[in-house]
């Protein structure tokens, strides 16, 4: 029986400490052990390093001397503690509902579930969806058409993500702002794929996962407060980030569907991100029709991620808490 004290909660940070030591808190208020929690810090300056190591210092602490991205740094975090399951959480992400970690637990004792995530909920408690179909090319163009909001419930969330998120259930995949991920299956899959510097990585485990015979189960009952682009804002604009979106998810749409299908999946999703940059551009929303520029880009980018490639080890020191 799985419980609290087997699991590994590996936070990412880059360099805003006070919403990782909050999410730790939160994590800790929980139920959550100090020392099954993982605090990888990406290129941290030595003042972010420092308040880390202050406040955080029966947590066990994995400093990576420079920014490899999400899925290396999280990777690596989860090197440093071995466990039955690994509880993945974006820094700017904290328990909601007393209980949430446990029941994301609890989820995983179900038949082939794999991976548990939480409903998402943004800061001002409205519901933040999270969950979508993959990729293909019938949830793409339903996507385009805007007809999504209007899919018969009996088809959701398997063709929109116009879904309510009120009811616990086996999905597809979901954003991966928190995310348990079995052991085993995260031994099977190799981590979080390092094709990236940062986005999709969430959604392309749950697609590995479906291919090992294993579901994505969402769990109503848990509940955290996602905040969403902390770090990524201070580092691209608007029209970047929705460029480096769309470039990571083209590149994951055409690593797993055939040619043909990717290529009619992405030419669903250009068609409905060209008529919104439209609409937008009309409307003299300068803000929105940047991003969806910046989609558009994205998607026409890099025709394929190709083969993990070896890379440099960076520089790690790993810090236990003493005892």
């Amino acid at each position: 029986m799985l419980s609290l004290q087997d699991i590994t909660a590996v936070v990412l940070d880059w360099n805003l400490p006070g919403e990782t030591i909050r999410c730790v808190d939160c994590l800790i208020a929980d139920g959550v052990p100090t020392h099954r929690i993982v605090i990888a810090e990406n290129g941290p300056t030595p003042q972010n390093w420092s308040a880390i190591q202050e406040k955080l210092s029966s947590c066990v602490l994995v400093r990576i001397h420079e920014n490899v991205g999400f899925a290396r740094a999280n990777n690596l975090g989860v090197q440093a503690l071995p466990g039955e399951a690994y509880l993945i959480v974006n820094n700017d992400a904290f328990v909601h509902k007393p209980g949430s970690v446990d029941r994301l637990v609890q989820a995983l004792e179900r038949d082939d579930i794999g991976v548990a995530v939480p409903r998402l909920l943004n800061a001002d408690l409205s519901l933040q969806p999270s969950v979508s179909p993959f990729t293909r090319p019938l949830p793409a163009l339903v996507r385009a058409s805007g007809l999504s909001r209007f899919v018969p419930e009996r088809w959701k969330p398997s063709l929109t993500t116009h879904w309510d998120h009120r009811s616990s259930r086996a999905v597809d995949q979901a954003v991966g702002a928190v995310m348990l991920i079995e052991g085993r299956l995260w031994e099977e899959l190799g981590g979080l794929r390092e094709t990236s510097f940062m986005y999709a990585e969430d959604l392309d485990l749950c697609w590995r996962a479906r291919q090992l015979g294993r579901t994505t189960w969402f769990e109503a009952g848990s509940e955290f407060v996602h905040l969403g682009g902390t770090s990524s804002s201070a580092r691209w604009n608007g029209r970047e980030r929705a460029a480096q979106i769309s470039r990571a998810e083209a590149a994951m749409i055409r690593d797993h569907l055939s040619p043909a299908r990717a290529a009619a999946t992405l030419g669903f999703m250009r068609l409905g991100v060209a008529a919104r940059l439209t609409y937008y551009r009309l409307a003299r929303n300068g803000a929105a029709a940047a991003e969806y520029r910046g989609s558009l880009e994205g998607l026409g980018g890099a025709r394929h991620r190709g083969a993990e490639r070896p890379r440099r080890d960076p520089e790690v020191d790993v810090l236990r808490p003493a005892g």
